[in-house]
């Protein structure tokens, strides 16, 4: 049989059914009529399928480069001919043009200085080219959106802080407006010396620390502004006249020069420098494979906010260096490129570790303070420490001649107590103070700066409950510090959790229609129950269908002074037949705070994914590492957990039962009193 596609004859093999196979061989002219649209297959081999969408029957596969008749479209798929029957594709992975005008068409597009004004009321962000992906944000109507590149009938574009595809029917495309804000020739004068500079091609300033702050300005690639303070994973920042918020991975912080920042982009089918680069995931649970295409195997997965090097491309593909050192490829278009930052040296910055500081350490140097800030020293002082012993109780008063701003956590092995004074100098406080109850052996106080945070380390005897209190002037901290054994299991504990996505972020989705968001807020509130049942103080993120920023959730645990963090998901893949039960934790040696905590994490995260595990009988997938962002930023030991696939059909109808939900609460709630009993 011949298919005609305008002028092109060619040959190509269809699988149907069971095997069978059909191969279409160039014989004449004799195809059907030409099509106003053909629709250019994009990928080594795609599905044919009796429907728009991949719950319907496979048909078949055509390979790369043909060109399929379009006869209608339906959401992201196209309907297409192929020998004389319909089938439908993907179109996500196929370019459609205007056969007399392939100038039309939408595979490609010179998208340079042009934006995507939002033409509906709401536009749904998403992770890929298309609606099986996540989303990743929101725009509203009339917004201008930067483009950065086009698949089919899905635009890249700048959104906000991040990276996303949108639909180009809900959107109007049109020459970007010249209004972005100037930036000094020498930012470094009107700061503390550092500059803060935009790695990403378009990058919103914020009116404060959170994608929830207004934005109140916009800088391009290569801007350079003046860094003021920072807080959590933002950075403030001077551009222009105005002061304003910036997302610190979307920035490389560096000392002033006088030359121009690199651009961070490599070229394509080039090798940059091994180190020199990083990508930036920008979906959840995207597949690392052996090669640089989809045809090559699946090497293992990643998270949204991993930071990979790279080590090479390959057209649109990137070969990147995994955790474990060994290489992966990923799609270029489903992450960002950064400069790699500087490799940190955690084990100079004495104050953030347990134990003793070395003699040879000069009292007050810490190691990694930049030269530009190593003499601010702040106003606020710790004026006493005083330890008195009561009805065995030992009482620590921390007496500052300013409001206190803390946190804390706990530690084990050996059990200790962390409290962080933010911005307050130790000044004549000794650098152990001797305890000697029958619950504290010591106090050790150190601090870093940058931002400037003193430390005082509580090493209790033995495990013990630690009660804290701000006085109403809020110029003493006190802590009450009592007899704890394994039988009071999570009496008096504060146990922060966190009800993933909600409000306008529904989170994945199940093919039924089940939202994620609606499953973890179940979830959560079960373990909230059964958690206060048992005496443990317990916070939420949310209780209702309400959106929360993800670093407003651990600012909230952080204030809360909470002795654990827990984040509940469900998870989602677009290979609908993966499933499971997974739990992350964060710790890596760069990031001396969290590392410390390495052994609590992940005796938190393997607790639960224990108890989880053989509760809801799902697919073991373990105990993983993911640059979560409210793992990064949660002071406290703290895990993600994923229950199950919502994108897998099975899982889906698990998620959505009460038994199921209940069973996984009860396990949760296990996992975290295994954890504390542990202690």
């Amino acid at each position: 049989m011949t298919l005609n596609f305008g002028k092109r004859f060619f040959h190509y093999t269809v699988l149907v059914g069971l095997g069978l196979t059909l191969v279409f061989n160039p014989i004449g002219d004799a195809g059907p009529a030409e099509a106003a649209r053909v629709a250019t297959v994009n990928v080594d081999r795609l599905n044919l399928r009796s429907g728009p969408g991949t719950h319907t029957a496979l048909l078949g596969q055509v390979n790369k480069g043909d060109q399929l008749p379009v006869i209608s479209k339906s959401g992201d798929w196209y309907q297409v001919q192929v020998g004389g029957k319909t089938a439908w594709v993907a179109g996500w992975l196929v370019g459609v043009q205007d056969v007399t005008n392939p100038s039309r068409g939408t595979a490609t597009a010179n998208t340079q200085g042009k934006v995507a004004v939002v033409t509906a009321d709401t536009l749904n962000v998403r992770s890929g080219p298309g609606t099986h992906y996540g989303i990743a944000g929101k725009a509203k109507k009339g917004d201008q959106l930067p483009i950065l590149s086009q698949s089919g009938d899905w635009i890249k574009v700048q959104a906000g802080s991040a990276t996303g595809w949108v639909a180009n029917w809900l959107v109007k495309v049109q020459n970007a407006p010249v209004t972005s804000v100037k930036t000094p020739a020498n930012p470094a004068a009107a700061g503390s010396g550092k500059v803060a500079v935009v790695t990403a091609d378009s990058l919103n300033v914020r009116s404060g620390p959170g994608t929830n702050y207004g934005i109140v300005g916009k800088v391009k690639k290569g801007d350079r502004m003046s860094v003021l303070a920072q807080s959590g994973a933002w950075v403030k920042v001077q551009v222009g006249s105005t002061t304003g918020w910036v997302a610190n991975w979307l920035v490389s912080v560096q000392a002033p020069q006088n030359t121009p920042a690199k651009s961070t982009a490599p070229p394509a089918n080039t090798a940059p420098v091994a180190g020199a680069q990083m990508v930036v995931i920008n979906g959840d649970n995207i597949n690392l494979r052996s090669g640089p295409g989809t045809q090559h195997s699946v090497a293992g997965q990643v998270s949204r906010g991993v930071r990979l090097p790279v080590i090479s491309r390959s057209g649109d593909w990137v070969q990147v260096r995994r955790e474990n050192g060994t290489p992966a490829w990923v799609a270029g278009w489903l992450v960002s490129f950064v400069d790699q930052p500087e490799p940190s040296q955690p084990q100079n910055d004495k104050s953030w570790l347990p134990g003793p500081q070395p003699e040879t350490q000069p009292e007050g140097d810490q190691g990694t303070t930049p030269e530009s800030n190593k003499d601010y020293v702040p106003e606020a002082k710790v004026v006493d420490v005083q330890i008195s012993e009561q009805q065995g109780h030992t009482y620590i008063n921390i007496v500052c001649d300013h409001d206190i701003e803390y946190n804390t956590f706990t530690l084990s092995n050996p059990f200790r107590y962390v409290v962080n004074l933010k911005d307050v100098q130790l000044d004549k406080t000794p650098a152990v103070i001797q305890a000697n109850t029958d619950l504290v052996q010591q106090i050790r106080t150190g601090f870093s700066k940058d931002p400037y945070v003193s430390r005082l380390v509580v090493d209790l005897k033995k495990s013990a409950r630690v009660a804290v209190k701000l006085s109403q002037d809020k110029k003493t901290l006190t802590l009450d510090i009592s007899k704890i054994s394994y039988s009071d299991g999570l009496a008096g504990k504060n146990i922060f959790l966190d009800a993933g996505h909600g409000g306008y972020d529904n989170g994945a989705s199940g093919k039924n229609g089940l939202r994620e968001k609606d499953v973890n807020l179940d979830i959560t509130l079960k373990v909230a129950e059964i958690l206060r049942k048992q005496g443990a103080n317990v916070y939420l993120s949310r209780s209702d269908d309400t959106f929360i920023d993800l670093y407003e959730r651990t600012r909230m645990a952080n204030d809360q002074s909470a002795d654990i963090f827990v984040s509940i998901h469900s998870n989602a893949n677009p290979n609908t037949a993966i499933g499971g039960t997974s739990t992350y934790y964060y710790a890596p040696a760069t990031i001396p705070m969290l590392y410390e905590q390495r052994d609590d994490r992940r005796r938190l995260a393997e607790d639960v994914q224990r108890e989880l595990v053989e509760a809801v009988g799902r697919r073991d997938i373990g105990v993983l590492q993911a640059n979560f962002a409210v793992l990064r930023t949660s002071v406290m030991p703290s895990i993600l957990i994923e229950t199950a696939f919502i994108s897998n059909a099975e899982e889906e109808a698990l998620l959505g039962s009460q038994d199921f939900r209940q069973r996984a609460a009860e396990a949760i709630a296990r996992g975290i009193s295994a954890y504390f009993s542990g202690q």
